[in-house]
């Protein structure tokens, strides 16, 4: 079976049983509450977890080095064009900016590289899935969704998935995990999109030309 079926399978028995634990998500979808856009960043977020739990440890391990590397260069060179920004009444007033808006968004780029930098010099390794499961959690948080059910979903996926690590992960274990990760991991929504080496933490190139990618953009910012 080719990858792409391997996929659509996973997902398909993920959205079966997402309708099992959560009856109220099509009135949700019918009343709009979760809009065109939520529903496509979800699938996103459904879809780049299950590409996370199908791969072996080995790639695994390249790829989440790579993704963190990728993440901390995103911040760096942020900083540093905030920096260069605040050097400039030029730049400053051809753009129409402030130095308060200016010095805010630094505050917020070097928070989250302090962040970063902390997860790349830990004994404790990174995995690339993380990130997803993040937005999966906070995704879920923002429609109010059972917590117990929210993460019986993830051992589920895991499980489809046939996840090499499955059997070392329990409720409570993963129960623990989101807590660290909604109350630590920091990420925006243009890290999502930024791309380095012809690559993105979301790959929307499928999808473009059917979204307003700036909507979309602030849409997902919302959730995070």
């Amino acid at each position: 079976m080719s990858p792409k079926f391997v996929e659509r399978e996973i997902i398909r028995k993920l959205r079966t049983r997402l309708r099992e634990y959560f009856p109220s998500l099509q009135s949700l979808i019918d009343q709009e509450i979760i809009t065109k856009y939520d529903w496509i960043f979800f699938g996103i977020i459904q879809l780049n977890l299950a590409k996370c739990f199908l791969i072996t440890p080995e790639k695994a391990i390249r790829k989440s080095k790579h993704q963190l590397s990728q993440i901390l260069k995103f911040y760096q060179n942020e900083v540093r064009a905030c920096n260069a920004a605040l050097k400039s009444k030029t730049f400053i007033n051809e753009n129409k900016l402030t130095i308060e808006n200016i010095e805010k968004q630094l505050m917020l780029h070097e928070t989250h590289l302090h962040y970063w930098k902390n997860r790349k010099e830990s004994s404790e390794l990174y995995f690339h899935y993380e990130i997803f499961l993040f937005m999966y959690y906070k995704w879920m948080n923002s429609f109010e969704f059972d917590k117990e059910n929210t993460i019986k979903l993830i051992l589920d996926l895991m499980k489809f998935s046939n996840y090499y690590s499955y059997k070392y992960f329990t409720l409570e274990r993963l129960d623990s995990d989101r807590v660290s990760l909604l109350s630590d991991m920091k990420i925006n929504g243009s890290l999502l999109f930024h791309t380095a080496d012809d690559k993105c933490i979301i790959d929307i190139s499928s999808i473009k030309d059917q979204i307003d990618i700036n909507k979309f953009e602030d849409e997902i910012s919302a959730h995070l």
